[in-house]
């Protein structure tokens, strides 16, 4: 089973979990336009994201475009009942929680239901493959991954393989795996053939490693916890001339310090797919630059940062997070 960013010329690819904290539909349709203006050609949902508006919102995007793309979605964790009627009202609700934090504390009590035991089995596999198609406005996925599954959750592999080889064999679906944590990836999938696709989180403090060069990965987290890490542990204790005189590139910046996170991920999944967000358009440019690097220049200064970001003793990471 070939990876999904084998086709798509870049191999970054987009990840659309955040796109509801856009403003606007406009604002959201210009961000897809700006990445693949840029030649990302990737693109990575899931039912849940956006509380279930995500997908249709790609599918906007995608109309016209749909040969030149692979979509990814997943399934599993479903916007259900009142939750999914709250995607409409996300733009305001962020709003408001800008304006009162202290709402944030009952909100995340309430995200608690979420992380409640599941189950996954082929027919809820079908139902919402059949949703994600309407949605998306397709008639197939390129990719189509179990979703969050982990200890405590019910899942039948065997027969959950099974029906996504049929759901891949008719069509629907070019490709499945999952997306998981990399221990949880690892248990289900040992021993099948030909290898699912797997994603991952992946970053600079936990990289991981394909458990075999022929199997297709698609690695996310790169920036989201690393980032704001490195740049606070720098910010603190004032070291980034020397990193910068160690590394050969301005480690003051944290667009050079994106740029070497985004490398790195990329150097470690050198056939597979690396997502990467955001919600302003003009970082998108800073993110395939940051690839085009990776593809043509010397890999040196990479290896200097992740040697120099390994180090950062543990009390520093845990008081920058």
């Amino acid at each position: 089973m070939e990876a999904v960013g084998e086709r798509t010329g870049r191999r970054l690819g987009f990840g659309c979990a955040g796109l509801m904290q856009s403003p606007s539909r406009r604002h959201r349709q210009r961000l897809l336009a700006e990445a693949f203006e840029h030649g990302v050609r990737h693109f990575d949902v899931a039912r849940m994201y956006g509380l279930g508006a995500v997908e249709g919102e790609v599918g906007r995007f995608a109309r016209g475009r749909r040969e030149r793309i692979a979509i990814v979605t997943k399934f599993g964790i479903e916007p259900t009942g009142s939750v999914g009627r709250l995607a409409a009202l996300q733009a305001p609700a962020r709003a408001v929680l800008a304006r009162f934090p202290s709402l944030r504390a009952v909100l995340r009590r309430r995200e608690s239901a979420f992380n409640q035991p599941r189950r996954y089995d082929a027919a809820t596999a079908r139902r919402s493959l059949e949703t994600s198609l309407r949605e998306l406005g397709t008639d197939h996925v390129d990719a189509f991954l179990i979703h969050g599954a982990g200890p405590g959750d019910a899942i039948d592999i065997d027969e959950l393989a099974e029906a996504l080889e049929d759901l891949r064999r008719a069509g629907s679906v070019r490709a499945w795996g999952i997306a998981s944590e990399a221990q949880a990836s690892a248990g289900l999938l040992d021993g099948i053939d030909p290898h699912p696709v797997i994603q991952v989180r992946d970053d600079v403090f936990e990289p991981f490693r394909p458990p075999a060069p022929e199997w297709p990965v698609i690695t996310f987290g790169v920036l989201s916890a690393a980032l704001p890490r490195i740049c606070g542990c720098l910010a603190q204790s004032g070291p980034h001339e020397e990193w910068s005189r160690a590394v050969g590139e301005d480690c003051g910046r944290p667009e050079e310090i994106s740029s070497l996170l985004l490398r790195g991920a990329l150097l470690r999944n050198p056939r597979g797919t690396v997502l990467f967000s955001t919600t302003r358009p003009e970082r998108i440019a800073l993110a395939t630059e940051a690839e085009d690097l990776a593809r043509e220049a010397d890999p040196a200064p990479v290896l200097a940062f992740e040697r120099l970001a390994r180090a950062i003793p543990d009390e520093e990471v845990a008081a920058s997070a």
